[in-house]
């Protein structure tokens, strides 16, 4: 499983896949969707890769969001599960 992180102008947006290449094909999906020019590389190490969103709206290229692709480990998933839980009614009655 990875996580695709996409930080627009202050808006956060992020989405589980399968696959990484699943994870890169939505995010590029999303520029396309978004009418940006192009992501560029800001780190490609290991499991994570960071890119910086660009548009050409005032005619030149500008940086207006980045996105991240990282593994979503068993750890992270037993994270968010205990998260959610405990923001529910139940989660309130098992204390």
């Amino acid at each position: 499983m990875y996580t695709l992180t996409i930080d627009d102008r202050g808006r956060d947006v992020s989405t589980q896949h399968d696959t990484l290449s699943a994870a890169q094909a939505a995010l590029h999906a999303y520029l396309v969707l978004s009418d940006y020019y192009y992501y560029r590389p800001t780190q490609l190490s290991g499991p994570h890769a960071a890119f910086e969103l660009l548009s050409l709206a005032e005619g030149r290229p500008r940086v207006v969001g980045v996105a991240t692709i990282e593994p979503y480990s068993e750890l992270d998933a037993r994270r968010d599960l205990k998260t959610v839980f405990a923001s529910t009614t139940l989660g309130a009655l098992a204390s």
